[in-house]
């Protein structure tokens, strides 16, 4: 199996570590209802929540890069850091799982929800090991602690981003196009998604270029300064050309600033993981009119902060908008039934069960 990044640049092929994880392309549709509702019909949606059957989500394109690279060093023991209900420390336990690596998840408080409690539920479900701190400085101890009793170890970064996990969204970008050139839907405005720890927006960015689209990103800021920024973004953007390069000198010298992208920072809630109104809003809204299931921390926000974009008006000439959902779609709330209840969970983690908040299991 290929890829449009190595069809793109064969050299890349030979030289980069990748494994396959999900299932491409991912679909594209057009969200009738939800335009119809809002009056504006030229909105799109790209289906990354459909990456895996096993679990989707956009952490599955940088888990690719990130896994195969922990292979080939021969790595056993993936540790990795995270809000307490983080998603990418979810996807990361399963599919390190499925390559027979072990996950430890180094994990930050956040504001608790029924997402987070499902997602603790399936970390220790699917092997975890769960350290939870109860402040920032406590879970860094958490994974100090973690990398000295474990020297066969490699460590991924929050959200999996490193310039090399990076090179899964420059592909995607090059999928896009693929999918953009078979008529599939219009070339995109503005791409709007959610900006965690910055891996997805700065592939985007750099795949686009790369791809020849004149799609502008629109990162919608979910997280704290220190992991979602202007400056980390293009940083980022630069690096990843730098190794795309050192892989492959074919690879086009570029150059980023803060001009080719923009971070929409009024819709992050001022806290990681906080549910805005706003937020909420658009969850119920798509969900309502096209059955999509997106959720407050991420997705729901980045959609907000389009749903904003449109109603003020920002987009005038009625061009095509792109949403990128980056949620997981697989359902496990029959596998959480049968988890066994918050009990089973290592006691630093049982406080975030003060009450249950998962409707299911009422």
């Amino acid at each position: 199996m290929t890829i449009p990044l190595f069809e793109a640049y064969p050299a890349l092929e030979k030289r980069v570590p990748w494994i396959s994880l999900g299932q491409y392309p991912t679909p594209v549709q057009k969200l009738e209802n939800l335009g119809k509702t809002i009056g504006y019909p030229e909105i799109w949606i790209k289906r990354d929540d459909k990456s895996s059957d096993v679990y989707g989500g956009n952490k599955i394109r940088k888990l690719e890069f990130a896994i195969a690279d922990a292979l080939r060093k021969k790595k056993k023991y993936m540790i990795t850091v995270g809000g307490i209900g983080t998603n990418h420390g979810l996807a990361t336990t399963i599919h390190c799982g499925r390559a027979g690596i072990k996950t430890a998840l180094v994990l930050i408080p956040q504001q608790i929800t029924d997402k987070v409690q499902e997602n603790l539920l399936l970390d220790q479900h699917f092997g975890a090991d769960i350290n939870v701190g109860r402040s920032t400085m406590e879970a860094y101890l958490r994974a100090a602690w973690l990398i000295l009793t474990h020297p066969n170890f490699y460590l991924l970064w929050a959200g999996g981003t490193s310039p090399l996990s990076t090179f899964g969204y420059v592909n995607a970008a090059l999928e896009l196009k693929q999918q953009i050139g078979a008529g599939l839907l219009p070339e995109p405005k503005y791409i709007f998604g959610a900006t965690g720890s910055m891996g997805t927006t700065a592939g985007l960015i750099v795949g686009c270029r790369l791809a020849g689209l004149k799609s502008r990103i629109a990162g919608v800021k979910v997280s704290m300064d220190a992991y979602s920024n202007v400056k980390g973004i293009v940083s980022l953007c630069n690096k990843t050309i730098k190794l795309m390069r050192k892989y492959d000198p074919s690879v086009p010298d570029m150059k980023f600033t803060d001009s080719d992208f923009d971070l929409e920072q009024d819709f992050f809630g001022g806290e990681y993981g906080r549910v805005t109104p706003e937020g909420r809003a658009a969850v119920d809204l798509i969900k309502k009119t096209e059955g999509i299931k997106l959720e407050t921390t991420y997705t729901g926000k980045a959609l907000a902060a389009m749903l904003d974009f449109i109603k003020k008006g920002r987009s005038p000439d009625g061009a095509p908008l792109l949403f990128w959902n980056t949620y997981n779609s697989v359902d496990y709330s029959e596998t959480i039934k049968k988890c066994g209840g918050f009990k089973t969970l290592p006691k630093c983690a049982q406080w975030a069960f003060k009450e249950n908040l998962i409707p299911y299991l009422k």
